[in-house]
C-alpha cells in the first residue's frame, strides 16, 4: 500500500507539470495543435506511463535481472538497443530520449513462458527422496513497461518511464523432497524515473534519469515440517545516464549506465514453531553499462550491434538477516556477467520494418551456488520481430524470443534440515508487442531551423 501510494503521489506530480507547460505553452507559442488536445495527449501520456505499477516476474536475464523492456529490442534479442531510435531505449540510454521527436507514448506488454524441470534428487535424509520431484518451477510471467517522452524545443526533451527492472518467480510442487530448501521464491521491483535530455550538436546528446526502485522481496520453505517465510520490502534511490554519438551519417554509437539500487529490506521471518520476527537485510541490485551500434549499410538494411556487462558481484557476499530467529542467511555468491548480441533491421516500406538477432549471455551464477530458487545458466537468444506504422502517428511492435539454455545444470543447497543435489533443464518463450503513439510531432516550444539528428 506505501509503494502504490507513492506511486499515486508521483503521478500527481506529473499532471502538475503537465498542466504548468501547457500553460507556459499558450501564453508563448500559437502551435497548430489546440491547447486542450495537447493537455490531453501529455496527461493520457503521464497516466499511462504511471499506471503499469502492477507486476508478476520472472527473470528470464542473468539472476533475477528483466531484460524485457522493449518489444522493438525484443525482436533483435536488444543489438544496438542502447543506440536504439524507439522511446523504450531509454531504459538502457536516457539520451536516447533525443531522437524522438514531439509528445509520444509507448506501452509495452511482454509475456514470459519459462520451462525449468527439476530431475535426479538425492537427499540427505535419503527419505525426503520419496516425496518426488518438484516438477516445473518456472511460473509465468507479465511484464509491463511504460514511456513517455516530450520533446520541450529542438534540443531538450523530458520524460516519465516505469520498469521491473529486477523480479523472479519459482514454485515447487508441495510436498516435493525439495520443499524443505525452496518452496517459493518471488522478487518484485518497480522503478519509476524522470529522464531528461539534451542534444548538444548533431554528434552528441547527454542524458539522465533520477528516479526511485520499490522491491519486495518473499521466500518460503518448510524445514523439518515446520512453515519458513521470510518477506521483507523498501524503497532506493536510482540514476541512468548517457551518452549517443552520430560520429557520421548512418552510424549512431549509445553508452547508457545504470546505477547499484541499494535496498534496505524491513520486514518478518515466520517459523511456525516461534511466530514472527522482525527482521532486516541489505539486497545490493547490480549496476550496468551497455554499448549499443546502428550502422547504417544500405537504404532499407540496418546491421545493430550490442553489449551489456551487469556488475552482479554486488550479491557476492552472503546476506545476512538481522533478527533472524534462526540466524538464517542467503548465500547467494554471484559474479560480474556480459550479454553480448548482434542483428539486423530491414525496411520494407515507410511502414513495415522487419528485425532479428542472436544474443549470448553469461550466467551469473557459479556452479556451486546455483541452486532451485534460482537454477540460471548460460543462455542463447534467437529472436524475430516487426514494426509497422498503421498511420503518421499510431505503430505497433512486436517481438519473439526463444531462450536456449544450457542442459542439464546442477543445483544442490543445504540447511539445518539436510542437503540436495539435482538436474536442472531450462528453456523460455517470451512474446512482446507494444503501442506507440504521437500526440504531438512538433516540440512545445517551436525553433525556427528544425533539427535531425538522424540527418
Amino acid at each position: 500500500m506505501r509503494g502504490l501510494v507513492k506511486i499515486a503521489l508521483i503521478q500527481g506530480c506529473c499532471l502538475s507539470f503537465v498542466r504548468e507547460v501547457s500553460r507556459l505553452r499558450e501564453e508563448r507559442v500559437n502551435m497548430s495543435m489546440s491547447i486542450r488536445g495537447l493537455k490531453t495527449g501529455v496527461a493520457t501520456a503521464a497516466i499511462m506511463t504511471c499506471s503499469c505499477v502492477m507486476v508478476v516476474t520472472s527473470a528470464q536475464a542473468g539472476g533475477f535481472a528483466l531484460r524485457e523492456q522493449s518489444s522493438v529490442g525484443q525482436g533483435a534479442s536488444f543489438a544496438g538497443v542502447a543506440a536504439g531510435t524507439s522511446l523504450s531505449s531509454v531504459y538502457w540510454n536516457p539520451s536516447t530520449l533525443t531522437g524522438v521527436s514531439g509528445v509520444n507514448t509507448e506501452s509495452v506488454f511482454t509475456g514470459v513462458i519459462p520451462h525449468t524441470d527439476v530431475k535426479d534428487i538425492q537427499t540427505t535424509p535419503a527419505a525426503y527422496s520419496g516425496l518426488g520431484n518438484p516438477g516445473d518451477v518456472g511460473l509465468d510471467a507479465f511484464i509491463p513497461s511504460s514511456y513517455s517522452g516530450m520533446q520541450l524545443t529542438e534540443d531538450l526533451f523530458v520524460g516519465l518511464s516505469v520498469n521491473a527492472p529486477f523480479g523472479m518467480a519459482t514454485k515447487a510442487e508441495n510436498p516435493s523432497a525439495t520443499s524443505f530448501h525452496a518452496a517459493t521464491a518471488e522478487i518484485f521491483t518497480t522503478d519509476v524515473k524522470a529522464n531528461v535530455a539534451y542534444r548538444i550538436n548533431k554528434v552528441f546528446s547527454v542524458g539522465f534519469g533520477v528516479g526511485a526502485t520499490y522491491g519486495k522481496v518473499r521466500m518460503t520453505s518448510a524445514p523439518g515440517g515446520n512453515g519458513l517465510e521470510l518477506k521483507g520490502d523498501a524503497w532506493a534511490p536510482t540514476f541512468s545516464a548517457g551518452v549517443t554519438i552520430t560520429p557520421f551519417e548512418g552510424t549512431i554509437i549509445g553508452i547508457g549506465y545504470r546505477s547499484e539500487t541499494q535496498l534496505d529490506l524491513d520486514g518478518t521471518e515466520y517459523y511456525s514453531p516461534l511466530g514472527r520476527t522482525p527482521i532486516t537485510a541489505d539486497l545490493d541490485l547490480p549496476q550496468s553499462v551497455t554499448i549499443g551500434l546502428r550502422q547504417t549499410v544500405t537504404d532499407r538494411l540496418t546491421f545493430l550491434a550490442g553489449f551489456e556487462w551487469a556488475g552482479w558481484s554486488s550479491v557476492k557476499d552472503p546476506i545476512i538477516i538481522q533478527g533472524s530467529a534462526l540466524n538464517n542467511q542467503l548465500h547467494l555468491g554471484y559474479e560480474d556477467s556480459w550479454f553480448a548480441s548482434v542483428g539486423g533491421e530491414y525496411q520494407f516500406n515507410d511502414n513495415l520494418t522487419v528485425r532479428s538477432g542472436l544474443g549470448f549471455e553469461k550466467s551469473p551464477i557459479p556452479t556451486e551456488h546455483r541452486n532451485l530458487r534460482l537454477p540460471d545458466a548460460d543462455r542463447v537468444w534467437a529472436s524475430f520481430g516487426a514494426s509497422y506504422n498503421v498511420n503518421d502517428r499510431f505503430g505497433i511492435d512486436v517481438g519473439y524470443s526463444h531462450l536456449f539454455i544450457k542442459d542439464d545444470v546442477s543445483v544442490s543447497g543445504s540447511n539445518a534440515a539436510g542437503a540436495y543435489t539435482a538436474v536442472a533443464d531450462s528453456s523460455a518463450d517470451i512474446v512482446s508487442a507494444s503501442l506507440r503513439y504521437q500526440w504531438q510531432p512538433e516540440p512545445l516550444f517551436e525553433n525556427d531551423e528544425p533539427f535531425d539528428r538522424q540527418y
